[in-house]
């Protein structure tokens, strides 16, 4: 059975590849979703790295669009252009909108109309057009209200939520709000997974991903073989869902 980390990090001062391949094959890890460090001082010059690493290790390479949520950091003055989503096979989106993870609760500072602007200018409009012709997901980590809203405008971008939502305004609240939309996935990054969960949403919703250095890929991945459903359910969120997600073949 093969296993993919769909939630892994690297950069070439602060995580290098040689390094992190060491961690993911100890894990048992196969191969990986990687993209860049958010706390890289050169988030340009990692979704660089990405690429070659990605190309070179058989990995699947997202590019990283966002600010550092660690510090004042944003290192993009606008939106890239929509052709340079090209090389990738999803984007990591990570707190642009936002200063910051929303774990519950987190004070905005944009109304709704504010957010739907924000969602819909003419650069983001654009960008998104790309990606719903590309057909590529979207790890995207932002504020509850913009996630929410995020879901809502674009139901035909196949969406990834991160640590099950825990940091888009939290687990419980995110799953109620868009947890059976059509076009949401979750990755059990820092979250951890349950029968209970596959029972409700269906395996086809989750993904094995650990969020390294933040999380441990062995212990993603023994949440998933300890589950009580049959080989066909762990397959699927071992490997299947991400490789249907980002269309590349087994």
């Amino acid at each position: 059975m093969e296993i993919i980390d769909a939630h892994v990090h690297i950069g070439r001062r602060h995580l290098p590849m040689e390094v992190v391949k060491g961690v993911l094959d100890r894990a048992g890890v196969d191969r990986a979703v990687i993209f860049a460090d958010p706390e890289s001082p050169d988030i340009p010059g990692d979704n660089q790295y990405v690429l070659e690493m990605a190309e070179y290790h058989g990995h699947i390479p997202f590019i990283y669009i966002g600010g550092n949520a660690y510090s004042q950091n944003r290192p993009f003055p606008h939106l890239p252009e929509p052709e340079a989503l090209e090389p990738y096979r999803g984007i990591k989106w990570h707190c642009w909108f936002t200063p910051g993870h929303d774990s519950g609760g987190a004070y905005l500072g944009m109304d709704d109309s504010q957010i739907h602007d924000a969602l819909t200018e003419p650069r983001m409009s654009a960008l998104m057009e790309k990606v719903m012709g590309m057909g590529i997901p979207v790890n995207f980590e932002e504020h509850f209200d913009v996630t929410v809203q995020f879901v809502d405008l674009y139901p035909d971008i196949k969406i990834i939520l991160p640590h099950m939502g825990g940091l888009n305004g939290g687990s419980q609240r995110i799953l109620a709000a868009v947890g059976h939309k059509d076009n949401v996935r979750f990755d059990i990054s820092l979250a951890g997974i349950s029968e209970g969960l596959i029972r409700e949403f269906g395996s086809h919703k989750f993904l094995c991903g650990s969020d390294y250095p933040y999380g441990s890929p062995s212990w993603s991945i023994d949440r998933v073989y300890k589950l009580k459903v049959g080989e066909k359910e762990k397959k699927a969120v071992f490997s299947g869902n991400i490789l249907s997600l980002t269309a590349v073949t087994g």
